[in-house]
């Protein structure tokens, strides 16, 4: 209803008069069906239509029609899943939320939706002089909170540590939203304040866990270290037994001193036993086994089948010289090789190993993850599931980010994780949407979050029906029904974006195209570019802390192309890899100062955990082969540096042509990365978010 018509209905019952004339048929809406009258609408003497008292209070006291409720998968018990070579299981849990805690550190009882707000948020005014004129902001930034001992039990290396509650995650929590000046604009706190009504914390805890990326999956393709540590126990045991074989070969032929060497080969060979060739079979056997372990480790699926084919070849010429007692020895060795390759074969490879330009040859076990969101998300066009552009398969829809790693061996001898990329094409083309259009990305009706609006809903019903009933009481003087009208647009504005359900055309970004252009775009969480380095900083401390890997390195943007060479692209993305990555100081452009992304999560994180964070030097390749053929390459990029990249794209045992020898003490090994070294603690929870955090128990 117009405001102008609404606070004309409200003196006409104040005055007491009876209608005499009746309006034009009212014209409706979109909002589930509700009618509205339009400031045009006069009177008319047209009969038998209802009076303007009587369709004011259908319009005020009819609710909004409203769809059943969303459908979302159940929180696992605060785990999240993980896809290895088993399938899907549930890990130990490994992302947590400061929202959640500062959520519990909340007193017992219910509190308005202002007193939560500025609990969990800081906002207010700010007074500025601009040209000597008098001007006043608003502002909302994420609220600063420590843990004290009794909220960091489980957690001390929590203790005193500060936490913040980003604004991101209140938006995809739906728990609240926020215009520049600090006013709530959405989320359950918006809908709690326009009913007038107290929450307790267990609502907003409840939210908390429900906010999908607390059901995020996340999806490895490669070897895990596990399965790689356990075969290069067996095939060592295995080398060693082989070689027992050929020590044991040797005594047999120096076992009678009165018989020739000769004699004693010739009475091998009639008992069926040809020792040069059973010695030319031992030892070819052994090599293999070193290159099958070689294989292993460097994550190569296809080298690691064909020389499972060359072995089990030599072991069948092996077992043909052999006594029935000696087979089974042999077929026991046989059956534990046959099992670390069939654990392999049930991996899913990674598909990026050999792509030039993003990736560093030269590292360990190769490995890939991919973090989704593995659900159908309400809302979204595509039926709420988005194909992976990288990876194919159901199970890599709707993608939040992938991530491509490899392990390193530090100078000192230890070992990292070094990151070659952290990528979310989805969201990446979401922000730019976002940015196209000047469009706030946590407060816009062009990004909606689905998730938990029918419970925002009914508070919101039940606030339109307070203000319809105050508006029909005739208690209300003009200004406040004006007021009241106001508020009832708003929450019907609110309700109508949570009900809009796309009809459009699918695009690369994931936005909502009708036939009269862009309207919308898709809901994913993760947003910030930093969230998703984040979660991928997450995933790969916490798996490092449980493979006994000592640091996890960011390769810095002048180690790796990723098309930012000027030979290779038509545009400069320079600007966007330097502020994520930074070069090996952590320091966004050459001789700054000035953080990069990634490099500013590690600080962070090393805060938080007590550990260091900073420049390492990490091998270029296997520094156990001594053996490299060396490529370099010269990069010119937008910035006006260039840069020499030095890659050893192979190494070997052995001299072979074409490479070149670099001992193992030679600093050519060797090239510095920024890094934050692991602390067992990381095993704990971790926000997923730009900080660090951690269920606590009170709501659990």
């Amino acid at each position: 209803m117009s405001l102008k018509n609404l606070i004309g209905l409200g003196r006409r019952i104040l005055r007491g008069k009876k209608e005499s004339v009746t309006p034009e048929p009212i014209e409706t809406t979109t909002i589930g069906g509700l009618p509205e009258i339009s400031l045009n609408q006069l009177k008319t003497t047209k009969p038998n239509l209802p009076t303007v008292a009587e369709q004011s209070r259908a319009l005020v006291a009819k609710e909004p029609k409203i769809q059943a409720p969303f459908l979302v998968t159940p929180m696992k018990n605060l785990r999240n899943t993980i896809t290895g070579s088993k399938g899907n299981y549930d890990q130990s849990q490994i992302f947590g939320s400061s929202l959640y805690d500062r959520i519990a550190m909340k007193g017992d009882g219910s509190f308005t939706a202002d007193e939560w707000a500025d609990w969990l948020v800081d906002r207010g005014k700010r007074k500025f002089k601009l040209f000597g004129r008098d001007f006043e902001d608003g502002f909302v930034t994420a609220r600063k909170f420590k843990y004290d001992t009794g909220k960091a039990k489980g957690t001390p290396h929590l203790m005193n540590k500060e936490m913040t509650v980003p604004i991101e995650e209140l938006f995809d929590s739906n728990i609240a939203q926020f215009d520049r000046m600090g006013e709530l604009t959405g989320g359950m706190l918006y809908a709690a304040k326009q009913a007038g009504i107290k929450l307790p914390g267990r609502v907003l805890a409840d939210m908390a866990k429900e906010n999908p990326v607390n059901r995020i999956a996340i999806r490895e393709l490669g070897i895990p270290q596990q399965v790689v540590n356990k075969a290069e126990n067996t095939l060592n045991t295995s080398i060693a037994k082989v070689a027992d074989m050929e020590r044991s070969l040797q005594r047999v032929v120096n076992v009678d001193p009165s018989m020739s060497r000769v004699d004693k080969l010739q009475a091998l060979k009639d008992e069926g036993l040809y020792v040069s060739d059973m010695k030319k079979a031992l030892k070819s056997l052994r090599d293999e086994m070193r290159a099958l372990n070689s294989a292993i480790r460097d994550g190569n699926k296809s080298a690691v089948e064909d020389t499972q084919d060359r072995i089990s070849i030599l072991f069948k010429q092996i077992k043909s010289g052999l006594s029935t007692d000696k087979k089974i020895a042999i077929n026991k060795m046989q059956g534990e090789i046959d099992d670390v390759v069939a654990s392999i074969k049930n991996v899913a490879p990674p598909k990026y190993m050999s792509q030039e330009g993003y990736t560093f040859p030269g590292g360990q076990n190769y490995r890939e993850a991919v973090i989704v969101l593995d659900e159908s998300i309400p809302r979204n066009i595509k039926g709420g599931r988005r194909s992976n552009p990288h990876y194919d398969g159901k199970q890599y829809d709707n993608p939040l980010a992938h991530i491509r790693w490899d392990t390193r061996t530090t100078s000192d001898g230890k070992k990292a994780f070094l990151i070659h990329e952290i990528q979310s094409d989805t969201n990446q083309g979401i922000s730019k949407f976002l940015r196209d259009r000047n469009a706030e990305p946590f407060n816009t009706s062009l990004r909606q979050n689905p998730y938990q609006n029918e419970k925002i809903t009914q508070y919101l019903l039940k606030a339109r029906k307070k203000l319809s009933d105050d508006v029909l009481s005739g208690k209300l003087n003009p200004g406040q029904m004006e007021l009241n009208a106001k508020r009832i647009k708003d929450i019907d504005e609110v309700i109508k974006n949570q009900l809009k359900t796309p009809d459009a055309k699918y695009s690369q970004y994931g936005r909502v195209e009708s036939d009269y252009g862009v309207t919308g775009v898709d809901y994913y969480p993760l947003l910030d570019r930093a969230s998703q380095a984040k979660a991928a900083l997450t995933y790969l401390t916490n798996l490092a802390a449980k493979e006994g890997v000592d640091y996890v390195a960011i390769a810095p943007v002048n180690l790796i192309k990723r098309g930012i060479d000027k030979s290779t692209t038509g545009k400069p993305n320079t600007k966007s890899y330097q502020e994520a990555y930074g070069y090996f100081r952590g320091n966004k452009t050459p001789g700054s100062k000035s953080p990069a992304v990634i490099p500013s999560l590690m600080k962070k994180i090393a805060k938080d955990f007590n550990t260091q964070a900073g420049p390492i030097k990490v091998s270029r390749s296997d520094p156990t082969k001594p053996y490299k053929r060396i490529e370099v390459e010269n990069i010119d990029i937008y910035d006006g540096n260039k840069y020499k990249i030095v890659k050893h794209n192979d190494s070997a045992s052995k001299k072979a042509r074409g490479y070149e020898l670099i001992p193992d003490n030679d600093l050519r090994l060797y090239t510095d990365v920024f890094s934050v070294k692991v602390s067992p603690n990381m095993i704990n929870p971790q926000k997923i978010y730009k900080k660090e955090g951690g269920f606590i128990s009170k709501y659990n």
